[in-house]
């Protein structure tokens, strides 16, 4: 049995997170998606997945709370924070909490390098 490398994508732009969905599928990757604050937090709380990518504005919350989240369930996971700013303040609290902080529009190569490098063979898609 090939193990695929799981990838919570939070972000509440269904352009951005479909767009992100389908390229990180492509790199080989089970993404599980997610639009709202409150279910990506109710997976994380049952799930370990791999790495999180997840949107720092995120309606009423904000997305370094599932980041904090994500490192106390499990230490290891890969944590990246994406925001449309590049906010120093919101760069350091990312970074404190143990995530990467990369800046829309992102670069591609960037975020492909942080992410743990993906189980070869055919993705198995686990879903929800």
């Amino acid at each position: 049995m090939v193990r695929t490398y799981q990838v919570v994508i939070v972000d509440d732009d269904d352009l951005a997170l479909g767009t992100l969905q389908r390229l990180v599928t492509k790199w080989g990757y089970d993404v599980v998606p997610f639009r709202r604050f409150e279910e990506a937090r109710a997976f994380i709380e049952k799930r370990t997945p791999d790495a999180l990518v997840v949107d720092v504005r995120l309606g009423t919350y904000n997305g370094l709370q599932l980041v904090h989240l994500a490192r106390q369930t499990s230490p290891h996971m890969t944590l990246v924070a994406i925001s449309g700013f590049d906010d120093t303040v919101l760069r350091g609290e990312a970074e404190r909490a143990g995530a990467s902080y990369l800046v829309k529009p992102l670069a591609l190569d960037d975020l492909k390098r942080i992410l743990p490098a993906p189980a070869p063979g055919p993705v198995t898609p686990t879903g929800t």
